[in-house]
């Protein structure tokens, strides 16, 4: 199996699942009780949207992948860094709070690895944030706050 889709399908397996209307099953972050839709690369409109606090849309994105070879090799079986970008999108009316989806960044970070960044996926000796960062989007009726992760896992072998 590549290593981009084992590391993306370990991803997902962190998170719940919903069922949607026609009996298909979603990946879901539980997050205060709702349940916010992780997608893969792009939204798919058939998975509602969910309103978090006074967020009118709140979902999250599994977006850009990257492998390359990690610079301290075993003896035993080569290292890779396996880098994963994941975006969390509160959008609001005309006003609103990055906070939420801070919080819900901090949640999905604490689903993968621990404080020191040990990884909390079988296979993954070891996960680092490399950058974290919030951004705002506004248009003349919404703003939109996201919170962007970029995660690298190390993965022997």
């Amino acid at each position: 199996m590549d290593r981009a889709t084992y590391i993306r399908g370990q991803v997902l397996s962190k998170f719940d699942k919903i069922t949607l209307s026609d009996g298909s099953k979603w990946d879901a972050l539980n997050f205060n009780n709702t349940l916010v839709p992780v997608f893969d690369e792009f939204v798919n409109p058939k998975v509602p949207i969910p309103t978090v606090a006074e967020a009118k849309e709140v979902y999250i994105i599994l977006q850009d992948q990257q492998e390359n070879m990690n610079p301290i090799q075993t003896v035993c079986a080569p290292r890779f860094n396996l880098s994963m970008t994941i975006r969390i999108v509160t959008k609001w009316g005309l006003t609103g709070s990055k906070k939420l989806c801070e919080d819900i960044g901090d949640t999905v970070i604490n689903l993968l690895r621990d404080d020191r960044g040990a990884s909390k996926i079988d296979g993954i000796s070891h996960v680092e944030l490399v950058t974290a960062r919030s951004i705002s989007e506004v248009s003349q009726t919404n703003i939109a706050f996201s919170k962007i992760l970029i995660l690298n896992f190390i993965k022997n072998g």
